[in-house]
């Protein structure tokens, strides 16, 4: 819900921008400034106050004004939409040393599975996506080191 209202907030605050001007400005420094102050707004959410047209946007004519701010309101909602869903790869990310070296001991060991509840404790709070990903990453690490992994 928070994102639909920044992105609105966002709209309304971009298309207060579009009104009329010569042709005399660089559309891609305007782009840029009215980028600027749309994540300030995203930013400062509720609070955001309606924006002034940047003086980088002074010559840009009314078409290409609302354009612009189309394009930003969709790149505002593409990002919004990527943030909002989770990630389709788990990221290992936060794996200790000593996770790392539990996984290879495992992998390494004559055993034909590893031991989940050891890894728990030695691993911590990584979901089983995260720990599935640490495990192909610490096989694939050390098949290309040219270790053998247990079948």
């Amino acid at each position: 819900m928070r994102t639909t209202t920044a992105v609105l907030a966002t709209a309304g605050i971009l298309f207060a921008l579009t009104g009329c001007s010569s042709d005399t400005a660089d559309p891609t420094a305007c782009k840029a400034a009215m980028s600027k102050q749309a994540d300030e707004a995203i930013a400062a959410g509720e609070a955001a106050e309606e924006g002034q047209r940047p003086q980088a946007c002074e010559g840009v004519d009314a078409e290409t004004l609302q354009r612009i701010a189309g394009e930003l309101i969709s790149e505002q909602a593409s990002k919004a939409a990527e943030d909002a869903l989770p990630s389709a790869e788990p990221t290992p990310a936060g794996i200790t040393d000593e996770c790392r070296a539990w996984i290879e001991d495992e992998l390494l060991d004559a055993s034909d599975a590893i031991d989940g509840t050891a890894g728990n404790s030695v691993c911590g709070d990584l979901t089983d996506a995260e720990m599935d990903q640490a495990i192909e990453d610490v096989t694939n690490s050390l098949t290309e080191q040219g270790g053998t992994v247990a079948p």
